[in-house]
């Protein structure tokens, strides 16, 4: 055999093997990407993620040394929410460039978190799930977790591990870590004196002290047993006070991983998305230290498919799940085809992108109008419903009002009026169970979210008070 037919029998190969990954090419694109990872099926990687937030491990150990690691190496699910726009949602925002770490979070069956800063955002693999599947296993970056949302900024150094006084932080109580990560993981509680739950809840009390938010302490990222005091001070607030709205248990916590690059390049993290996520039964931005305007209602589902097809285009196919804190705990994350951008079909695997659901909406037409409860023109919004909107069956009200969104909820008339989050959705759920037949159906953004029976009282028309 000459070397000549040696090398192209290497390049036949070489060929063949990559036509078994996924192309991540998609109508919208003019150019195909070679698969950067092999694609994997989107029902496996569901399993994996809702097995990891229903196991409660607190001995998480590097699988050829057997150093310990945080809970996070093993168990639960770490995720970080994001906006959508002109940008990579893996890429770091110029505040997180100011600080050298960027914020996620970290949910498990043990927390009672239901509230999350953004409607959508991305799953990081973790590293113990990623060593089995033979993917890049992210080791180090992982700096401290906080009970509570820390209000991160550049005051607290060490990547947003400090104190909130903007000086380094000591570090002589922090013992002995001995892993891959070692060397950047760090936690202020140790160098307060804080090392269990009780300590700190006696520590951190808030009102005339200042708000948890803002004094708390840090846990260190690779400490089992601060993630453990984590876990139980979280569960200890189960209600708040106006001064420290973010510090109860259906808040989330702040978990802090260093930046890998000093700008604002994130493609790092590409290798290391599970998934995309959108919470289904929210809409709302809060306000985050660096935001530049004021936040607006975001449609979740939207922001992540965007996010799925610009991972796609770097040769990266992730499957997008729904988060819904209402379902019971091993139903927490779900998959559907329909909320796909791409097509995410492997050989022998998960089943192709379905069918869109049918159209919903003949028509939509903002209208300016008095209204008696207010005493003032208030902007409403007329639908009408195709014959499948009217018959759409109650439980598919999220359908119905992705759609909605989709169409009216980037208008000004909606994004500036909706300051109760949640109300237009809660508006056309009350409609379907009560006024089904009425038409056209009417939806005020200005009016609040209450409870259904409150709405329903109210005959869906609820009044600020």
């Amino acid at each position: 055999m000459t070397d000549d037919q040696s090398h192209a029998i290497v390049m036949l190969q070489w060929v063949l093997k990559l036509s078994s990954f996924a192309l991540a090419c998609t109508l919208p694109l003019v150019f195909c990407t070679v698969a950067a990872q092999p694609l994997l099926d989107p029902l496996d990687t569901l399993k994996r993620i809702n097995h990891n937030y229903n196991t409660l491990k607190d001995a998480c150990q590097e699988p050829d040394t057997g150093a310990a690691r945080g809970l996070y190496y093993c168990s639960g699910v770490t995720l970080r929410m994001v906006n959508d726009g002109p940008f990579n949602p893996w890429d770091y925002s110029p505040y997180a460039v100011k600080i050298g770490a960027t914020s996620y979070s970290w949910i498990r069956k043990d927390l009672s978190t239901r509230i999350l800063i953004h409607p959508a955002g991305l799953i990081l693999r973790n590293p113990t799930d990623a060593a089995a599947l033979n993917l890049p296993v992210k080791e180090q970056g992982f700096t401290c977790i906080y009970a509570f949302d820390g209000g991160t900024g550049p005051e607290r150094k060490w990547y947003g591990c400090g104190f909130f006084d903007s000086r380094e932080p000591p570090r002589t109580a922090q013992g002995m870590v001995n892993n891959r990560n070692s060397a950047l993981a760090y936690g202020t509680c140790a160098e307060a004196g804080v090392s269990t739950a009780e300590q700190w809840t006696q520590k951190y009390i808030g009102l005339m002290k200042g708000p948890i938010q803002y004094s708390q302490c840090s846990w260190n990222a690779e400490k089992p047993s601060d993630w453990n005091a984590m876990i139980r001070v979280h569960e200890s607030r189960p209600n708040t006070t106006n001064k420290d709205p973010f510090a109860f248990s259906g808040q989330v916590n702040e978990f802090m991983l260093k930046n890998a690059s000093a700008t604002n390049d994130g493609s790092d993290n590409m290798k290391y998305i599970d998934a995309f996520i959108y919470n289904v039964h929210s809409t709302q931005n809060f306000a985050t230290r660096g935001d530049q305007a004021p936040p607006k209602p975001e449609n979740g589902l939207n922001s992540a498919r965007n996010f799925q097809k610009k991972l796609q285009a770097q040769g990266y196919s992730v499957p997008i799940l729904r988060l819904d804190f209402t379902q019971p705990a091993e139903q927490r994350f779900s998959y559907v085809a329909a909320d796909q951008a791409i097509d995410l079909t492997v050989v022998g695997g998960a089943q192709p992108v379905a069918p869109a659901a049918p159209s919903y909406i003949a028509a939509a037409t903002w209208i300016k109008r008095y209204d008696p409860g207010t005493r003032k023109d208030e902007w409403s919004l007329s639908i009408v419903p195709t014959a499948a909107g009217r018959a759409v069956p109650n439980e598919q009200v999220g359908v119905f009002y992705d759609q909605l969104f989709a169409l009216k909820g980037a208008d000004g008339n909606w994004r500036n009026n909706e300051h109760s989050a949640g109300s237009m959705r809660q508006q056309l759920s009350c409609v379907l169970v009560n006024y089904r037949n009425k038409t056209p159906w009417n939806l005020e953004p200005f009016r609040p979210a209450l409870s259904d029976s409150d709405t329903r009282a109210a005959g869906c028309n609820p009044v600020p008070r």
